[in-house]
């Protein structure tokens, strides 16, 4: 939509406004927006831009013009940074078709868009109507235990053999065998698998894969990191299984950030208190220059690390509770990173 003068532009157009008008408001062109002139290069030829009015507030749509590319909400977010620096008003994303994960997170992280003749999320208007998505059966938003989690985590990864019976999978996790019967029905319950008897022995069945199995379980997933701490760094054992990296120090070493300050290692919670007691830990009461942080886990940590860090999903979840546009934009692209590795 680079030239309104352009019959399929107009058409365009026309098409987003009327289905606009009949969902919501009016939607009034005011024109192509000259400021995209002053943006780089990769965002002028990426999106077209076109002010228009919307209830009386002027807004500016941002046309993705390569949807095949499925840019991340992550992107996009860095995208729209960049533009809001040339445009005092509210920005709108438009494309023609999105994934339904892709949906979820632009939702999450409230930003704007419409999707013409399905979906129209406005935040700053307090809209959100949706149209012909098809979504999954809605039940009990239920939180999933640790061991659910864990499971669900290794049949994104590829590692969780279906045939391998309850105890043995115990045995892997550390926990009993009760606990994984218990995430079985967990996640039968939360309809993310079928929990079925084949032969003599329950298995797991998964019908989602990949992302559509993300999209439907994230928001029964747990934070990891029960509880943080900071200890003197000297006091802290220098084993590898206890120095599992967490948190920003992970990040880092997956190339998303720089090293923090203070490196941040992940411990089972279970087994805190008799480290402590074991190795006479110095706790501190906050990041002083020797610290560094403990985060404590729900769940053995090293059960599903490789190369001496947490396992890629397990931190994106850890990092939720961390108010910090670096680490959102960073493990926005780790997420993606392993949900691509998962297909």
């Amino acid at each position: 939509m680079k030239n309104m003068n352009d019959t399929e532009n107009k058409q365009q157009f026309n098409r987003l406004a009327n289905y606009v008008g009949e969902v919501f408001s009016e939607l009034k062109l005011l024109g192509s927006w000259g400021g995209a002139l002053h943006l780089p290069m990769f965002l002028q030829v990426g999106y077209s831009y076109v002010e228009v009015s919307l209830l009386d507030e002027k807004c500016l749509l941002v046309i993705d013009t390569h949807a095949e590319k499925h840019e991340t909400a992550g992107t996009i977010k860095k995208h729209k940074k960049t533009i809001a620096k040339n445009f005092t008003g509210h920005i709108i994303y438009v494309v023609e078709d999105i994934t339904s994960y892709n949906r979820k997170r632009l939702v999450e992280q409230r930003i704007a868009f419409i999707v013409p003749g399905k979906q129209l999320y406005l935040p700053f208007y307090a809209t959100d109507l949706r149209e012909n998505f098809k979504g999954l059966k809605e039940v009990k938003a239920n939180k999933l235990g640790a061991v659910a989690q864990q499971l669900l985590f290794l049949h994104l990864y590829k590692k969780l053999d279906k045939h391998k019976p309850a105890q043995l999978l115990a045995e892997q996790l550390g926990v009993s065998k009760m606990s994984v019967s218990r995430a079985y029905t967990e996640l039968d319950e939360c309809q993310l698998a079928k929990n079925e008897l084949i032969g003599r022995q329950k298995e797991l069945q998964f019908s989602l894969q990949g992302r559509e199995l993300w999209a439907a379980a994230e928001s029964r997933l747990i934070n990891p990191v029960r509880k943080r701490v900071w200890v003197n760094r000297i006091s802290f054992p220098d084993q590898n299984n206890l120095r599992i990296e967490a948190g920003e120090t992970a990040l880092s070493r997956f190339g998303m950030l720089m090293s923090p300050k203070h490196s941040v290692y992940a411990v089972n919670y279970k087994e805190w208190a008799g480290l402590k007691k074991l190795v006479q830990l110095e706790e501190l009461p906050g990041p002083y220059d020797d610290a560094i942080m403990i985060e404590l886990w729900r769940y053995d940590p090293e059960t599903l690390a490789t190369d001496g860090r947490v396992d890629p999903l397990s931190l994106y979840m850890s990092l939720n509770d961390v108010n910090d546009d670096r680490v959102d934009i960073a493990k926005d692209e780790l997420l993606e990173i392993a949900l691509e590795r998962a297909l």
